[in-house]
């Protein structure tokens, strides 16, 4: 009827498999990993499908350790293979061009004037249209793939940016960063190269915006990363200020 039934039977099968026998003068033992899978499911499954979650419940038993059953979770494994499929699909997206920047511009409203422009991404998704951030960034959030996309967030910004200048228009740009993508060793690097293939762009027409909560993760670091920007002459922003830890003290730091 339930999951929990076929516990002692489970428990039965592991203890009678762990029982010693005798021959002759050896003592021989062995000791057994069990997985578990049910059958009907949520999803139509095959029996190829069952054996292969029984086998992939099996090795988790033997991860925690001798002589120990695991249950397949079904609904753990479609999450994960759903979280899979959604980061396949950025990679995806990313060689097909799907992804875009839209610029929201910083107006000075006592006089008016457009003073920059922040590079907020967008993807342009083939059959849900236009998704906003909150729609896949969290898929890539502290994974690999989420400095692939911030790097292609900076190099399609300072393409704008060369564009704009083409037309005699000189318009700064910010945009954000990610904690792992400010944490690698050669981000600084990467920046210069970048800045390096747009001559007719100042440094200081770039400004980085860090979220309070990915710079407290390594202040050190990200400190450190500041003051170097700061020589080349980009300037950072901190971004969503209040929505973490607030200290006065860390932003006089940062």
């Amino acid at each position: 009827p339930d999951t929990q039934s076929c516990l002692p039977m489970i428990e039965r099968l592991l203890a009678a498999v762990s029982q010693e026998v005798n021959l002759g003068l050896l003592t021989l033992g062995v000791s057994a990993s069990l997985g578990v899978t049910f059958f009907p499911q949520m999803d139509d499954v095959d029996a190829d499908q069952l054996l292969r979650q029984a086998d992939q419940a099996m090795n988790q038993a033997k991860i925690a350790g001798k002589g120990r059953y695991h249950i397949f979770d079904a609904q753990q494994d479609r999450t994960v293979r759903g979280h899979h499929e959604g980061l396949d699909r950025i990679r995806q997206a990313l060689r097909a061009g799907e992804f875009e920047l839209h610029y929201q511009p910083k107006v000075n409203m006592r006089s008016g004037q457009v003073m920059g422009a922040e590079a907020l991404i967008r993807w342009n998704h083939p059959e849900k249209g236009l998704l906003l951030p909150a729609a896949f960034l969290p898929l890539v959030e502290n994974h690999p793939l989420s400095i692939e996309v911030g790097e292609w967030v900076m190099r399609d910004a300072l393409r704008q940016m060369d564009v704009w200048r083409s037309t005699g228009l000189r318009l700064p740009v910010s945009f954000n960063v990610g904690a792992r993508q400010l944490q690698q060793p050669d981000f600084v690097e990467r920046m210069r190269r970048s800045l390096a293939g747009h001559p007719s762009l100042r440094p200081h027409d770039l400004q980085i915006e860090v979220i309070e909560t990915s710079a407290l993760e390594d202040l050190a670091l990200v400190s450190e990363v500041i003051e170097t920007c700061r020589e080349i002459g980009v300037s950072f922003a901190l971004d969503d200020f209040g929505a973490g830890y607030s200290s006065l003290t860390y932003l006089k730091r940062l």
